[in-house]
């Protein structure tokens, strides 16, 4: 059995303690350093990202562009790109990001693919991070067949914004994807406010961005249980802030995840020390939600359970990251971006960092 030792993560917060592993499962949680560590420092569960568009990592930026020439469907820079951009290439876009993700401590990310049934397939060329799909036709239209193909490779369907689409026939298609047992997630009110009503009624499990989001927006998002994800530096690159600080006072769910790979790299700890500073500009100077939005609430929208600490008999799911011998979860917020954790395991997976 391997053991790592240091500030282990706890529902009270970090403390003093070891983690015994083999065979790719959690074997012993304890108190105190173990006699012999393969890693020491902070040891917590991996991060996830909770929202990606990966394969834009094949896109070159264009600072020029708004945020509707940029990402728009259809005929936004990113579309035109990937669409002349070799299936090879974006293949290994695909490997390089997941694997860049691993490495960086984060062992699952959900994915808006494009391209319908072909850009769902390209996901199996993931080697790091595992991806969470959801498939994204390949215009805003219900295709039975398509969507049906779409929800044989992934989680379900993450379309654009309701503005994209005709209304009822987004509705007829989320009821179908939802008749299959599988999720639905949208954009929302990212560039503007859309109706949330009208989204609610599609039974959304996750939305995405709502940078334009009224009071009232967030109470009802958290009144149903309805779970937020911010992508904090892509929203800030175009000009908008997310009302970080009111999600949390409205008791939001909120999740992190960093969106476009083309102007915002899929590094989670990067993300989570910008929406620290940002909670903090916004009147919020406490870390603990940040982790929590980057831990747990990431947990929650791919169903898995939302745990905020390690424990014994479960899958093996953990990182260490270096300690600054300051407080744990500062050091970890605030004081760890650009660095890799020393230990990254997940299952049978390992990674060391390279600093």
């Amino acid at each position: 059995m391997e053991y790592v030792s240091g500030k282990v993560l706890t529902e009270e917060g970090f403390r003093d303690g070891h983690v015994g592993f083999e065979d790719g499962r959690i074997v012993e949680v304890g108190r105190g350093k173990a006699k012999v560590s393969v890693a020491e420092g902070l040891v917590l569960p991996t991060f996830v990202n909770a929202h990606t568009h990966i394969a834009d990592y094949v896109v070159p930026v264009d600072l020029s562009l708004t945020l509707a020439e940029m990402v728009a469907p259809p005929h936004g820079l990113k579309y035109r790109i990937l669409s002349q951009t070799p299936e090879k290439r974006q293949r290994e876009a695909i490997a390089e990001m997941s694997e860049a993700m691993l490495r960086k401590g984060t062992s699952v990310f959900s994915d808006f693919r494009e391209g319908g049934v072909k850009g769902a397939r390209l996901m199996s060329s993931a080697r790091g991070a595992r991806p969470y799909v959801l498939g994204k036709p390949r215009t805003p239209r219900f295709d039975r067949e398509e969507i049906s193909a779409l929800l044989e490779l992934t989680e379900g369907i993450g379309p654009s914004a309701i503005s994209d689409w005709d209304y009822e026939e987004l509705r007829e298609l989320t009821s179908f994807v939802r008749s299959r047992g599988k999720i639905v997630a949208l954009h929302c009110s990212e560039r503007v406010r859309e109706d949330l009503d009208k989204v609610l009624d599609l039974h959304p499990s996750y939305l995405v961005h709502m940078t334009q989001a009224t009071d009232g927006d967030l109470e009802r998002c958290a009144q149903l249980d309805v779970p937020i994800v911010v992508c904090a530096r892509s929203n800030m690159f175009f000009g908008m802030v997310p009302p970080l600080a009111r999600m949390v006072h409205h008791g939001v769910t909120v999740a992190i995840g960093t969106d476009n790979a083309m102007i915002s790299m899929p590094d989670m700890f990067v993300e989570t020390e910008f929406v620290g500073r940002l909670l903090r500009q916004q009147g919020i100077s406490g870390l603990d939600c940040v982790l929590s939005m980057a831990v747990a609430n990431g947990r929650k929208i791919i169903n898995q359970l939302p745990l905020m600490e390690i424990i014994p008999d479960t899958p093996l799911d953990l990182m260490v990251v270096r300690s600054k011998q300051g407080d744990p979860l500062t050091d970890l917020v605030l004081r760890t971006a650009g660095e890799e954790p020393l230990l990254v395991c997940v299952g049978e997976n390992k990674r060391r960092g390279t600093r």
